[in-house]
C-alpha cells in the first residue's frame, strides 16, 4: 500500500488532482461554474465515487453542492456553494467553492458566464509511507528522503476559475478553466504541491426519436491540464423523462454503464459503473458512482411548473 500511495502522491498527483465523475451531466456546475443556478429552482446534489475497487490508496471522491437562481436588477443570476473531498493515496484534497453566474437570453437559448473562488486544503499523511520498504523496492528513494513530508502535513491555498456556456432546449456547449492562478500549496518545509490550470470543453445534444416519450441524450467532454488529456463520450436513452439507461467511454481508460430514475418530481438518483479498458483491468473490480439531486422551491407557486434546461 505504501508503494502505491507514494506513486499517487509524487508521480500522478497533478494529473489526478481533480476527481472525475462519469455522470457529471446531472450537475454541470461540477465542471463549469456558469451552470450554477441553471434550474428555475434550488438544487441540492450529492455525488460519491469509489474508484478502482480493490486497489489500496485508490481515489474516493465526494461532492455536496447547493445552488439557486435569483433575479437582480431585472437580470437572471445564479449562486451556489460546493464542498469536495478527494482522498487518493496519502493525500486528502478538500475544496470549498463559492460560485456565481450571470445569464442572458440569446436567440433560442441562454448564454451564461460564471466564476468560482475557493479554498484548497491539502492533507498529506506522511507517516503512512514506509520509505525503508520503498527504497528497497525501487532503488531510487532513500529512507530519509527530504521531499517526503514527515508526519501529517496540511497546506492551504486560494483557487479561482471561470466558465461560459450556451444552452438551448436540445443542446448545449461550454468551456471552463479551473485553477487559473496555478495555486501552490506548501506541505512542510521542503515540499510544494502545485496545481496546474485545467480546461474542460464540453457539449450535449438531445436526439429526438419522433416519440416524445423517448430521447437519446448525448454528451462529450474533453479535459486537459495542458500536459495530458482525456475525453469521455456517452449516450443515454431517456424514457418518459423519468428513467434513463446508457453507456459511455473514457478514452484509454474505461467503459461506463449508467442508469437512473426520477423518484418523484424534483428528486432523482443515478448509478454508474466504470470497467477499465487498460492494464488496470487485472488489478481492480472497476469503479462505482452514485448521485442524488433534489430540486425544490421555498415559495410554492401552483401556476408554475419546474423547468430546467439541464441535459443528462
Amino acid at each position: 500500500m505504501a508503494i502505491l500511495s507514494l506513486a499517487f502522491c509524487f508521480n500522478n498527483a497533478l494529473a489526478q488532482f481533480d476527481g472525475q465523475f462519469s455522470q457529471y451531466m446531472n450537475n454541470l456546475s461540477l465542471i463549469n461554474p456558469s451552470y450554477v443556478g441553471q434550474s428555475t429552482m434550488i438544487q441540492a446534489s450529492i455525488f460519491q465515487r469509489t474508484q478502482w475497487i480493490g486497489m489500496p490508496g485508490a481515489p474516493i471522491v465526494s461532492m455536496l453542492s447547493l445552488d439557486t437562481p435569483f433575479k437582480l436588477m431585472n437580470a437572471d443570476h445564479g449562486a451556489g456553494i460546493q464542498f469536495l473531498s478527494d482522498i487518493f493515496g496519502v493525500f486528502n484534497n478538500q475544496q470549498v467553492r463559492l460560485m456565481y453566474s450571470y445569464k442572458h437570453t440569446l436567440g433560442n437559448g441562454i448564454i451564461s458566464v460564471g466564476t468560482n473562488i475557493g479554498i484548497l486544503n491539502i492533507i498529506c499523511y506522511g507517516d503512512s509511507i514506509n520509505l525503508t520498504k520503498i527504497s528497497q523496492d525501487d532503488g531510487y528513494h532513500t529512507p530519509n528522503d527530504p521531499v517526503i513530508p514527515i508526519g501529517t502535513q496540511t497546506g492551504m491555498g486560494f483557487d479561482f476559475g471561470l466558465g461560459v456556456n450556451y444552452s438551448a432546449d436540445n443542446y448545449r456547449v461550454g468551456v471552463s478553466l479551473t485553477h487559473i492562478n496555478s495555486p501552490t500549496v506548501g506541505l512542510g518545509e521542503k515540499t510544494d504541491f502545485k496545481i496546474s490550470p485545467f480546461i474542460q470543453i464540453h457539449g450535449g445534444y438531445n436526439i429526438l426519436t419522433g416519440n416524445e416519450d423517448y430521447k437519446i441524450r448525448t454528451n462529450l467532454i474533453f479535459a486537459s491540464d495542458f500536459v495530458s488529456w482525456t475525453s469521455h463520450i456517452s449516450a443515454a436513452l431517456d424514457i418518459k423523462n423519468r428513467f434513463w439507461i446508457g453507456a459511455g467511454y473514457r478514452v484509454q481508460d474505461a467503459l461506463s454503464i449508467m442508469a437512473g430514475i426520477k423518484i418523484f418530481e424534483g428528486f432523482k438518483i443515478g448509478y454508474n459503473f466504470d470497467l477499465p479498458t487498460n492494464s488496470l483491468i487485472s488489478r481492480t473490480f472497476g469503479s462505482h458512482e452514485l448521485f442524488a439531486t433534489y430540486e425544490f422551491s421555498l415559495f410554492r407557486e401552483k401556476s408554475k411548473a419546474s423547468k430546467s434546461i439541464r441535459i443528462l
